[in-house]
């Protein structure tokens, strides 16, 4: 495709285009108008969804027998159930209610099916790509992002052609996420590309709801096909447009004119962008493109300066990049400093490197502290362990977790002798980080250790501590380490079951099954509304003052009644105040609510980690999001919010949440800042 068709392209469709606030949540204090409908089968659904259990079969019974109702709750329930902890019977119930005569039905039962990845409703789902309800045929294109089928995944093909807009921006947002080894990339890509400009019609105005997640799509699958697009989009003057193009223009083999556009969206207007670009200009660092990385370092966003200095430590100009590197040691955002130094011991010899780390290893801000272990990885054994190891001791528990996971990096007799003593520690946050840091280089000496742990682990994050501790055991191998992981099969935590029963298969080639858990723990009364939470009538409003100032978000109670409890729940006595945001990723997420302050607390209202409950709403600007481990039934106090659309987090994490006022404060939070309180409006 053309340049010269693709601007003229992108010119018509500037002169209608709309506002990026149009393309993503509301702005307003009015929240929506919310109906629960209440009766004793639906509050039985709500609690075997609570609990994982099927209730001995009754979940399925009220599937096929309940009011349409109580269908679409036992619908929407089932589709949680994790497969292949759940399997062909709640796949099958499924796929039959994809014949129910309530529309509602049908659709959750699709999204659900989609959710679960079993195999076997790949080609079932296939069959119902021309449904005349569009809605369902949308769940059918969203269900090819975890199913692998060759028939499902052909009827999506053609689903981008469908006449309904919302049918196509599911298809292109569920080709995202195919594998780009299929044998059929091209093809896919090709499709994907001839949205942008349909063949034989130059100058098409495409809708700007199917450009961006075009782009996105493109970008995600590094298609070299949309190189020229990825050019015009740059300039376009919707800043999700620009911003997409600049992260496909980072993900393709660079050229100079591909490098000439990275380095002119570095000092775009928008700092998503211009952090977009930033990032991709470190990634293929060549040297003509080091002057705007050097001027995006003097940006007036903290967001673009750290990512600057990130970049920055991958050119080997050393006379260039030190000078800027060193004032950034000294930038007023202390993520920027860990960042400036962090960079700085990728580009000097070690023991240069060291004495720059030194003169910041007891800086009062633990967020420089934090850099500093971080950076000193990257020093040579000699230089990095002595500080790693004096780090590892720490008070601020982000600081020496961090230091503690840096050592695997440099692992000697030694060095390892100290993991297994921390791992012998009662902080889980530091068993974990170092079962990290041993994963490594796994040796025999570890299975000790690591089984002492798993036997004395307990409270916050114990099922991470304990699956983790799993594949390392598998990682190692032999009899000791085999007898460690077959006895996981009976752990009450059904993840760590499952992790098990993975581990046995891949790396000892023993076929178990998981088997019931020796203490199944029982389930809390899941809340309701009327006895645990009021019966709202419109969605709760809920204002998180910060250190930079307040966000108004509305909470989504009927979509994710567990979540939007525990989060007032949680408001209400207190826990939010004064925590930090633990972890910012510019131009993805801010994350805080872990009372650690490391990652690794995360308390829900009544001590019980919180269930997935996963809907087919998007993740846009402003999502307010539940962080999880690989256990998609961890949930807990933390919380993130988006900075932008993240269609790849659609259906993993559970949202409950929009941001509906302070998106100028979501922008300027910084790792370090704190929420201050959290109230319901």
């Amino acid at each position: 495709m053309g340049l010269a068709l693709l601007a003229a392209l992108c010119a018509a469709c500037a002169a209608n285009a709309r506002s990026e606030a149009a393309l993503e949540p509301g702005i307003g204090e009015q929240a929506g108008r919310v109906a629960f409908e209440e009766n004793a089968e639906l509050a039985e659904i709500a609690q075997l969804e609570y609990a994982r259990d099927l209730g001995g079969g009754r979940l399925l019974e009220l599937l096929s027998i309940g009011a349409p109702e109580v269908r679409r709750r036992a619908a929407l329930a089932l589709g949680r159930f994790p497969f292949p902890d759940f399997g062909p019977e709640v796949t099958g119930a499924l796929v039959h209610a994809l014949e129910d005569q309530d529309a509602y039905v049908r659709r959750h039962a699709a999204f659900g099916l989609g959710q679960r990845g079993d195999p076997v409703a790949g080609g079932v789902l296939a069959a119902y790509r021309n449904d005349p309800d569009p809605e369902l045929r949308l769940r059918v294109a969203e269900a090819s992002r975890r199913l692998e089928d060759p028939a499902l995944h052909n009827g999506v093909l053609l689903a981008l052609r469908d006449d309904r807009l919302e049918v196509r921006v599911a298809a292109v947002l569920a080709m995202a996420l195919w594998s780009p080894e299929d044998t059929r990339a091209g093809e896919i890509d090709r499709a994907l590309l001839d949205l942008l400009l349909p063949p034989g019609q130059p100058g098409i105005e495409i809708d700007p709801e199917l450009r961006w997640r075009t782009l996105y799509a493109l970008e995600r699958r590094k298609a070299r096909l949309g190189r020229n697009a990825f050019l015009v989009f740059s300039a376009s003057e919707l800043p999700l447009e620009r911003l997409f193009a600049a992260r496909g223009l980072a993900a393709i083999e660079p050229d100079l004119e591909t490098l000439a556009a990275l380095s002119t969206a570095a000092g775009d207007p928008d700092w998503r962008v211009a952090v977009e670009a930033t990032v991709g200009l470190g990634k293929h660092a060549a040297p003509e493109t080091l002057p705007a990385v050097l001027q995006a370092a003097e940006s007036a966003s903290p967001h673009v300066r750290r990512t600057a200095y990130e970049a920055l430590g991958s050119f080997p100009d050393v006379e260039r990049v030190l000078p800027r590197l060193t004032r950034g040691t000294r930038d007023v955002s202390s993520s920027a400093q860990a960042a400036a130094l962090v960079a700085i011991a990728k580009v000097l010899p070690s023991g240069e490197a060291r004495q720059h780390l030194a003169a910041h290893a007891r800086d009062e801000d633990p967020v420089v502290r934090a850099g500093v272990a971080e950076a000193a990885q990257w020093l040579a054994a000699e230089d990095a362990v002595p500080m790693l190891s004096t780090l590892a001791e720490d008070p601020d528990r982000r600081v020496a977790g961090t230091a503690v996971e840096g050592l695997g990096r440099h692992l000697s007799a030694d060095v390892r002798a100290f993991l297994h003593g921390v791992l012998a520690r009662s902080d889980n946050g530091l068993k974990l980080a170092s079962v990290l840091a041993l994963r490594e280089g796994p040796d025999p000496a570890d299975v000790a250790p690591l089984v002492q742990a798993i036997g004395a682990v307990q409270g916050d994050i114990a099922p991470e501590v304990t699956f983790n501790a799993l594949l390392n055991l598998g990682a190692v191998g032999g009899p000791e380490a085999g007898a460690a992981v077959e006895a996981a099969l009976h752990h009450p935590e059904p993840y760590v079951r499952r992790v098990a029963r993975q581990v046995l298969e891949e790396k000892f080639q023993r076929t178990e099954d998981a088997g019931a858990p020796a203490e199944a723990p029982l389930a809390p009364k899941v809340p309701l509304p009327g006895r645990e939470f009021p019966r709202y009538e419109r969605n709760p409003l809920v204002e998180i003052q910060t250190t930079r100032g307040s966000m108004l978000f509305e909470l989504f109670p009927v979509e994710a009644p567990v979540h939007v409890h525990n989060f007032l729940s949680l408001a209400e006595a207190g826990h939010y105040d004064g925590l930090v945001f633990h972890r910012v990723v510019p131009d993805f997420v801010i994350q805080g609510g872990d009372y650690r302050g490391d990652g690794n607390g995360n308390r829900s209202w009544n001590g019980r980690a919180l269930p997935g409950e996963f809907t087919p709403r998007s993740y846009g600007r402003g999502a307010l999001g539940m962080p999880r481990n690989e256990d998609p039934d961890s949930g807990g106090s933390q919380i993130f919010v988006t900075h932008r659309p993240t269609p790849h987090l659609d259906g993993r994490y559970t949202l409950f949440g929009e941001l509906r006022s302070g998106g100028d404060v979501l922008d300027r939070i910084e790792v370090g800042d704190r929420i201050l309180a959290v109230r319901q409006r």
